[in-house]
This record gives structure tokens, C-alpha cells and sequence, in this order.
């Protein structure tokens, strides 16, 4: 666009860049799958949560996580870790499963006319850092980005790369006006609520506070995703935790009838 600028008596035209606004979105594995049962997709679930992401007029770059594609076979053939010592059969099958999952995803999100595009980290240069000008082609084409917790071989290494260390290579760059983490609880609790029935939602994080998080899994467990959370928020940006079988709570954010956990 044009701004007009007064200097001296004079006018002059320059041009400005105004980078459209950005949100960074994670479906977190454990809401869109059943983490129990092998490569079981909640489908309606996700569609709901898609369903009111569409209606966002920012752009949109999502990251999902693997749940049931992902961490069951991933802990039976000891792929956890970076690096990691493994079977080249587990690899390709934590592979496959992880591609089929993201297209489900896409065949879900292409239902609802938002039309996005997967990219596997596997296939990166470095399989911790996004191909940043890539997704900005295709958010410039009208594409949804999308990228996912997936394994990874470099200079005869084996790992996993999760979704959440994607998050915080992805908010780091493009410094998104807000990020949120979809997972299968209403946010952070000051004790874990299903072994104490009396836990307190935590309507806001800040510093160094902890908690009760004991829920592993191969790629670290809550404990690390409120991690990571904290570094984003560290960037400058708000990060909010909510339960995303309740997706319409998205448009709560930034009020006090938000449910769900603020990380600042």
C-alpha cells in the first residue's frame, strides 16, 4: 500500500509493507486422536475444531501433533530421543502413519473449504527449522501450512522431531499475533485433575511456577509443552491452552469468559 508522508511542506508517496496478521494454531495429538487405541481419528472433533478456524480471516499456520499415529509405535520401537538407536522399519512405519494422519487432517479441512497443504519435517534440511519462505508461498497462494511431529535420520542419526519443538521454531520467525494449543483439557491445572478431583484451572501462567504435570509421552509430555509454551510467550507473544473438544471457545480469548490458560 501507499502512505502519505508530509515532510517539509512536501508530500511524497512511500510504499509500506503491511504483513497480514498470523495465527499459529497446534491440534494437539491427544484431541484428535485417541492416544489408547492405534490410529484411531476422532473425525468429528477435528472437523468441529476446523470448522471454527475457517471462520478466522487471519492467516493460519498449523501444526499437528501424532497421538495414537505417532507415540504408540514410536515408544514400541524405541524411537524417542534425539538421536535415538532404531529399526529402519519402525521409522517408516511412525512415518507413514504420521503422513496418513495429516492427510486426514487435510481431507477433514478441505470438507469445510479451507484448503491445506502438508509438509513433513522428515524432508526438511534441518528437520527442526520449517522451510520459512516456503510457507510463506503458500500462504501467498491462499494455502493452509501445515507440519507435524514426524522422525527424522541425519548423518546416520535416528529421532523425532515433535510438533511442539515446531511450534517454537515456527513463532519465533513469523511472530505470530497470537498462538494456541489445542489439547484435550480445559488448560493447566495447579495438580494433575484426574487423580485430584479438587485441581484449580490456572487461568494464567507467569515465570517459573510448577506443577503437577506427570502425563509422558515419547516426546516429553505436558511437562515440556508448558515448556515450550513459556518460550514462546518469552517472544512477546500470547499463548493460550484450551480444551479443543470446545472449539468455539477460541472467540473467549483475551476475555475473562475465557476457558482455558493463559501462558504470558
Amino acid at each position: 500500500m501507499r502512505k502519505r508522508v508530509l515532510v517539509e511542506g512536501l508530500i511524497f508517496y512511500i510504499h509500506v509493507t503491511i504483513r497480514p496478521l498470523m495465527q499459529l494454531v497446534k491440534l494437539g495429538g491427544s484431541v484428535i486422536t485417541v492416544k489408547s487405541r492405534y490410529r484411531y481419528f476422532l473425525q468429528q472433533t477435528t472437523r468441529k475444531i476446523v470448522h471454527e478456524l475457517k471462520k478466522i480471516d487471519d492467516e493460519i499456520i498449523l501444526v499437528h501433533g501424532g497421538g495414537s499415529f505417532g507415540h504408540i509405535k514410536a515408544s514400541e520401537f524405541h524411537l524417542s530421543g534425539s538421536p535415538a538407536s532404531s529399526s529402519r522399519s519402525g521409522i517408516s512405519i511412525v512415518h507413514r502413519d504420521m503422513m496418513e494422519l495429516d492427510q486426514r487432517i487435510i481431507g477433514v479441512m478441505l470438507s469445510e473449504s479451507m484448503p491445506g497443504i502438508g509438509m513433513a519435517p522428515s524432508s526438511f534440511p534441518d528437520p527442526f527449522t520449517p522451510p520459512f519462505d516456503l510457507i510463506e508461498s503458500y500462504m501467498k497462494a491462499g494455502l493452509f501450512p501445515m507440519t507435524f511431529g514426524d522422525v527424522y535420520i541425519r548423518n546416520g542419526n535416528s529421532g523425532i522431531v515433535s510438533g511442539d519443538d515446531l511450534m517454537l521454531a515456527l513463532a519465533i520467525h513469523f511472530k505470530p499475533t497470537r498462538v494456541m494449543f489445542l489439547s484435550d483439557v480445559d488448560g493447566i491445572f495447579d495438580r494433575n485433575p484426574k487423580t485430584h478431583p479438587d485441581a484449580e484451572l490456572r487461568k494464567e501462567v507467569k515465570g517459573n511456577e510448577a506443577f503437577e504435570l506427570n502425563r509422558e509421552d515419547v516426546t516429553g509430555g505436558m511437562g515440556k509443552k508448558l515448556g515450550i509454551m513459556k518460550k514462546i510467550a518469552e517472544t512477546g507473544t500470547t499463548v493460550y491452552l484450551l480444551n479443543g473438544r470446545h472449539p468455539e471457545r477460541i472467540w473467549n480469548m483475551g476475555t475473562r469468559d475465557f476457558i482455558g490458560t493463559v501462558i504470558r
